[in-house]
């Protein structure tokens, strides 16, 4: 029998007092190996004090910024030296950059003062004899700790603001298509005028200082801030032109927005590259230098038509039926779908129209199913699409017309089109099968997935991202049946890294997967153009993964994924652009399929927790790199992720979890479950999508709190034991994981974890349980005022398919006061599902 998922309605009756946390003792770094410490605290003397003398003589002004590298060790919360040495009062901590890397503000006379506490730690390791043991133990000050926690400080310089050559710039700024102008970010904003008055001397230096390196340059040089990039972070677009009045700036709020005149033309004299970077290298107001992106279809759609199927009969809109609602952000669709299109976002002339890519999208979410069959297209064929056609055809070169400052007035206008499908038509599922030519990187949340979160998060609305593919020249190697060569394969790919924005935490990235029934791949194995993960180290990505097509064209079925081509006739394509609608179709059925409105968190959530990592790829060699390759796996259709069978039940708890409050929710385990003396059997997986605060400021550590989900079982002596494991530990880790391991590995800090184990010989002895929700903040944060929205998803299951699971803990909650409903009609009686 088929069972619909549950959710609990009342999860404000289960939030508690959050418990104190201990906070831990002072570790010693160099204990029992004194005479290191003295060099490794002279040493970082001499650091500080060489950088004081170079903050001090200046010409921009005696302020600037450090890069303080921890050591990993010191990576967790309770170890960073905030307190004794690097107080906010003193060089206040303005972001970050890869994981344990602290970027601070600084001045002479505060680096002195550090370097005044520094030498006050002691030369030897002081000792106690712990309470318990009895033995002695390290017991140093906070001052020699945090010494001891520090690897390096120096002053931000060149190399951290720029990876790229001035002849690789010039190269690519050359093409239109990027808006011709280097990126810089800078760690301040610049002020208006007005203001000055308001700013130490110091910083007023630095901002005079900067403002007037560009009209010392003596050419043309264009200066416009760029709005809404990404909070707290100004961007300025820099452009060398032609252009006779020398520097016009444009950075002040008040000169933001509609561009005025057109641009002038870029200028790519090399000479003039040269200056500009050597002044912006040297600095110190700017924080980062990048080149723009370009925007990319990421799919081929092949012109054979010898593929089958050979007919279609495209299904019919009923006007008496309510669809499933999708937004194609795209090149456009055709009329060959018109059917079905109920709105479009009309801004490209009909000769910068290219139907061919938006329209096998479209295709597939309306008629994947007849075309593919089930096995791929699981969903029932129709849904209403918005066409949101801003995406212009490459082969007229037109982009630079419609978008002449480039990607950022590209995204300007997908978030007028997003904003207006979603008021319009309620549409919250988009997908957005573009990729930004340049690839992920750890330790920064680039500024196009900053703004597409932004965009999602504004609309309330979830954009579902392809992973990129790779160039041809760059695709792997078939995947193999053996393990070993599968991975040899792997280490011997370049250049197949996931591609900007599908790095994104507010929306879904999608990387493809083989389709079935081929002669020259195996099924569901990742596609060998598919690019892979990790993007950010917080979390996974690609988060999930579809059928996308083979990437080594089948004798008879050629890429073995097939929709329609503009005129209405079918074709075969491969990319992980079409395995993204598969996905964004499976999440419009389930926000369809639930009454009322929906959580961003619980629609994700849904998603990945009916995920599976294909079979090719379960095997213990391939667990450590699977998830950068099919993420939480492939989702099944909408309705299987709704109903569970009688012997598992599903259970939503959807809340916000807000400053000094913890989650505790007690359940007892099914009866038919628990075995003499309270020893529980079966199986648990729990998944936890969270929407915590993000700042981009600090690179890899941009997650700002970190939420996290357990479920316990009580202990004899009434504390409580977790029981579940990330799903992505690595085997054998036979000590406590490190601060950098459970970022690495336990996807700490990222918005959304899977835990799951499974009890054959059962476990513990006791039937009482909770699923527990708590947060931790990073140094120097605290959680928003309005808390942080999370969805946690449980399913108990007997893995046997004897035990009536889901009758027991319904009746079970029900008489413990607990009320639930079945998702799909709750929103009649909760406000948040």
């Amino acid at each position: 029998m088929a069972n619909p998922v549950q959710i609990i309605l009342n999860p404000e009756n289960y939030e508690e007092g959050r418990a104190a946390g201990g906070g831990g003792e002072h570790k010693d770094f160099f204990a029992y190996r004194d005479q290191d410490f003295v060099l490794h605290r002279d040493m970082l003397i001499h650091q500080l004090d060489a950088a004081s003398k170079t903050l001090s003589v200046q010409p921009t002004g005696a302020v600037g910024f450090a890069k303080v590298v921890l050591r990993p060790k010191a990576w967790a919360k309770i170890h960073r030296p905030m307190i004794a040495l690097l107080s906010p009062d003193r060089v206040p901590v303005v972001g970050g950059a890869d994981l344990g890397e602290m970027i601070i503000e600084v001045k002479p006379a505060s680096l002195r003062q550090v370097a005044a506490e520094m030498e006050k730690a002691e030369d030897g390791t002081r000792t106690k004899i712990n309470s318990q043991t009895f033995k002695e133990v390290p017991n140093p000050s906070r001052r020699r700790s945090e010494v001891g926690a520090i690897e390096s400080i120096e002053l931000y310089g060149p190399t951290d603001r720029r990876n790229f050559s001035v002849n690789e710039a010039v190269s690519w700024l050359s093409n239109p298509l990027t808006g011709s102008g280097y990126q810089v970010e800078l760690f301040k904003n610049i002020p208006p005028r007005s203001d000055w008055d308001s700013l130490d001397t110091a910083n007023r230096q630095m901002i005079e200082s900067f403002l007037r390196g560009f009209t010392a340059l003596g050419f043309g040089v264009s200066v416009e801030r760029l709005v809404d990039v990404r909070a707290n972070q100004p961007t300025l677009s820099v452009r060398v032109i032609h252009d006779t009045a020398g520097a016009v700036l444009l950075i002040f709020d008040s000169q933001s927005g509609e561009r005025r005149r057109p641009l002038a033309p870029f200028n790519s004299e090399i000479k003039l590259h040269v200056e500009l970077l050597t002044f912006l290298d040297n600095h110190p107001l700017v924080r980062r230098i990048s080149l723009p992106g370009i925007v990319l279809q990421s799919g081929q759609v092949s012109t054979n038509r010898r593929a089958r199927p050979k007919n279609l009969s495209c299904p019919t809109h009923d006007s008496h039926r309510s669809y499933p609602k999708l937004g194609v952000i795209d090149g456009g669709i055709s009329n060959a779908l018109s059917d079905w299109v109920i709105d479009r976002w009309e801004v490209l002339d009909d000769a910068d129209i290219d139907h061919k890519h938006g329209t096998f999208i479209g295709g597939l979410v309306v008629a994947g199913g007849a075309l593919n069959g089930k096995e791929i297209c699981p969903e029932q064929d129709g849904t209403e699409l918005v066409d949101v056609a801003v995406f212009p055809a490459t082969s007229t070169g037109a982009f630079a017309t419609y978008y002449p400052g480039g990607l950022p007035e590209f995204f300007d206008e997908m978030s007028s089109a997003v904003a207006d499908a979603n008021a319009r038509h309620g549409v919250r599922i988009f997908n957005m099968s573009l990729n930004i030519t340049q690839p992920a990187a750890p330790e920064a949340y680039s500024q196009y997935a900053a703004r597409l979160d932004r965009i999602a998060e504004d609309n309330d609305v979830i954009v579902f991202v392809s992973a990129g593919n790779t160039k041809p020249q760059d695709m792997r190697a078939e995947w193999a049946q053996d393990p070993t060569t599968a991975l040899a394969g792997l280490a011997l790919a370049q250049n197949d890294k996931l591609q900007i924005p599908a790095e994104s935490a507010r929306n879904v990235s999608v990387g493809a997967l083989n389709p079935p029934d081929q002669d020259k791949n195996i099924a569901y194995a990742p596609a060998r153009y598919s690019c892979r993960g990790p993007g950010l180290r917080a979390g996974v990505k690609p988060d999930l993964a579809h059928i996308g097509g083979s990437g080594t064209p089948d004798s008879i079925l050629g890429s073995g994924l097939f929709s329609i081509l503009p005129d209405g006739n079918i074709t075969d394509g491969c990319g992980t652009s079409y395995a993204a609608p598969l996905v964004a179709k499976i999440a419009a059925a389930l926000d369809h399929a639930i009454e009322g409105h929906v959580s961003r968190e619980t629609l994700i959530g849904l998603l990945i927790h009916g995920a599976e990592i294909p079979e090719i790829l379960q095997v213990k060699e391939l667990s450590p790199v699977a998830r950068h390759l099919v993420g939480f796996g492939m989702p099944p259709s909408a309705s299987r992720i709704l109903e569970s069978d009688d012997h598992s039940i599903t259970l939503v708890f959807a809340s916000r979890i807000k400053k000094g409050q913890q989650i505790n929710f007690r359940f007892p385990w099914p009866a038919s479950l628990v075995r003499s003396g309270g020893n529980c059997r079966g199986r648990a997986r729990l998944t936890l999508v969270s929407t915590p605060p993000l700042d981009p400021n600090f690179g890899a550590e941009f997650v700002r709190v970190n939420i996290d989900a357990m479920l316990q079982q009580e202990k004899e002596d009434g504390g409580w034991a977790g029981r579940l494991e990330s799903l992505y530990v690595p085997p054998k880790r036979n000590m406590a994981a490190t601060e950098a391991e459970r970022i690495e590995h336990d996807l700490k800090w990222g918005p959304t974890k899977v835990y799951g184990k499974t009890f054959p010989r059962g476990v513990g002895s006791s039937s009482n349980w909770r699923l527990s929700v708590e947060y931790l903040e990073r140094a120097g944060v605290k959680i928003p005022d309005e808390g942080v929205p999370f969805t946690a998803i449980l399913t108990i299951s007997d893995p046997k398919r004897d035990a009536p699971v889901f009758n027991e803990m319904r009746q079970n909650l029900q008489a413990l006061g607990v009320t639930i409903a079945d998702i799909r009609t709750a929103a009649r009686i909760t406000p948040r599902v």
